[in-house]
């Protein structure tokens, strides 16, 4: 008998511990029929390093007739065939959705926004931790190239097609929230309220020259968001607040190191982010940097501009939206 870990309790797995120490080992399931499906054979199940308190208990089970539910638990039906790549393993009896699979499933749950920066977030070194109000670091769980080749074979899996839609706006390598959210704001179309420039790399490892790498003392550097054949960088700088003069220091270097290598180098803080006038001065600098030219505005621009903001940068409002 085993064990499968499905939707929001995946998810909050995925966010635990025990993965972020590395990747685990994707599981050939072929049959769902020996799946724990009552609470007694679920607490039956040793999952290490996963505490299951804050939501019911989510499983995946292979037909309705062993689905069943109780205050503590509800059975998940998957209703097509297992596929290669949909389930890895926690140990001989616990398993759980891969991240693809989980990402596919997310997308009957969240609204758009919030599935793509769950993309964001599966590609990316960051995951809020289940347990706590933090966010910690951790390896990527999967890649957009994965996430892609897994909808296109999902055929009939409920919310591939939309996952597949949502994938469009999701890139590897962001490093924390802040950086998925700012990565949106100025990337997502227009006509949702972002700005709609192209996306950059995200934290893409940048060689050096020699006259660079003796300044800098290392031969390669990490740029947030880099567009590298405009060779335009922004750096987002969350704790200006505690801004010190060693700080201050290393990053009028960085700029320098930079400069030396020909590259663009916006500074994108948080009160610039608060402020929508400021946060227009920086999309100008972006746009002439880059070499384009920014539509004029309208008050339904305004408006869906303002909302976006609302939406990716809720910590500015006091609010905070963790799928």
């Amino acid at each position: 008998m085993k064990l499968i870990l499905s939707h929001t309790s995946a998810l909050d797995f995925a966010r635990a511990n025990r993965w972020r120490r590395g990747e685990l080992p994707y599981a050939a399931i072929r049959s769902l029929s020996d799946c724990a499906s009552s609470l007694s054979e679920i607490e039956s199940i040793f999952i290490p390093a996963f505490d299951q308190t804050e939501r019911r208990l989510e499983v995946l089970v292979g037909s309705s007739s062993k689905a069943t539910k109780s205050k503590e638990h509800v059975c998940r039906i998957l209703k097509t065939k297992p596929i290669t790549g949909m389930f890895c393993k926690i140990n001989d009896k616990a398993y759980t959705v891969s991240p693809e699979m989980l990402f596919v499933q997310m997308a009957t749950r969240l609204p758009l926004l919030d599935l793509i920066k769950l993309g964001l977030e599966l590609c990316g070194t960051y995951a809020p931790c289940p347990y706590a109000d933090r966010f910690d670091e951790r390896p990527p769980l999967t890649t957009k190239n994965r996430l892609v080749h897994f909808c296109n074979r999902a055929h009939g899996v409920r919310g591939a097609v939309t996952a597949s839609k949502a994938l469009r706006w999701v890139v590897d390598g962001s490093n924390s929230p802040a950086e998925t959210a700012l990565l949106l704001f100025l990337c997502m179309p227009v006509r949702i309220g972002g700005y709609g420039f192209a996306f950059p790399d995200m934290n893409p490892e940048t060689k050096l020259g020699k006259r660079a790498s003796r300044m800098a003392e290392y031969p390669k550097m990490r740029c947030d968001l880099h567009w590298v054949d405009e060779r335009v960088v922004i750096e987002y700088d969350s704790d200006q607040e505690h801004l010190t003069s060693q700080s201050a220091s290393n990053d009028a270097r960085r700029r320098n190191v930079l400069g030396y290598e020909s590259i663009t180098v916006i500074t994108v803080r948080k009160p610039m982010i608060q402020s929508s006038m400021a946060f227009e001065n920086v999309v100008r600098q972006l746009a002439r940097a880059l070499g384009r030219q920014l539509r004029p505005r309208d008050l339904e621009f305004t408006k869906a501009r303002s909302n976006l903001r609302y939406e990716l940068f809720p910590w500015l409002y006091g609010t905070h939206n963790v799928y």
